[in-house]
């Protein structure tokens, strides 16, 4: 291996180690609540280190929002327009790429909905701007969804599709958040799959 390609893997392993760090800071403390010197202190790198990665913290916090939406959104979107069947069923294949997704990136998910909260109306409206967005592509994605369960037949049409789908993001976010909250005493695939029951119940076509 020659010494530009270790060099190479070597600030990929410390990219990964500041983004990993920063996220558990960022979703324990808040944006404002964490440092650069804290993000250094963990990774164990100085702050001259850091730097040569990221220019600066809003810098790093643009990273982890994009990660968020290539790693989550993007790849969540993919697959669900590639699953079979009709609405009713890439519904609930969003239910379980999202559950698995949060089990295995529970911080990443958390930082998403604890940051876009905490830049909520706030003073900077770069992250702001980033993360409406971003929702405003997820909740694009599950209207096109409901709109075509409604043309099948599966989920009421007096729904509106605009609400609906900024409604099932808002109950992803809040499980996503008590889960953390209650994690000693909630079975996550069972409070899962109670969510998904509470939701379809509710916009489902009835019969008869």
């Amino acid at each position: 291996m020659s010494p530009l390609t270790a060099k190479a893997i070597q600030s990929k392993e410390t990219v990964a180690r500041i983004l990993t760090a920063s996220t558990q800071l960022f979703v324990a403390h808040g944006y404002h609540g964490t440092s650069i010197a804290a993000i250094a202190k963990a990774t164990g790198l100085t702050k001259g280190a850091l730097y040569a990665h990221f220019s600066s913290k809003e810098d790093l916090l643009l990273t982890l929002i994009k990660k968020f939406e290539v790693e989550f959104l993007d790849q969540l979107i993919s697959e669900v327009q590639e699953a079979k069947g009709g609405a009713l069923d890439k519904l609930q294949h969003y239910f379980n790429f999202a559950a698995i997704f949060a089990e295995e990136n529970r911080e990443l998910c958390l930082l998403a909905t604890i940051i876009s909260a905490e830049f909520s109306g706030a003073d900077h409206d770069r992250f702001d701007s980033e993360f409406r967005r971003i929702y405003f592509k997820y909740a694009r994605f599950l209207r096109r969804i409901v709109e075509v369960g409604k043309l099948q037949g599966v989920i009421d049409p007096d729904v509106d599709t605009h609400t609906v789908a900024y409604t099932i993001i808002a109950f992803h976010d809040g499980v996503l958040l008590q889960w953390q909250r209650s994690r000693d005493v909630l079975e996550g695939p069972l409070f899962v799959k109670t969510f998904r029951q509470l939701l379809f119940h509710g916009i489902e076509m009835k019969k008869g």
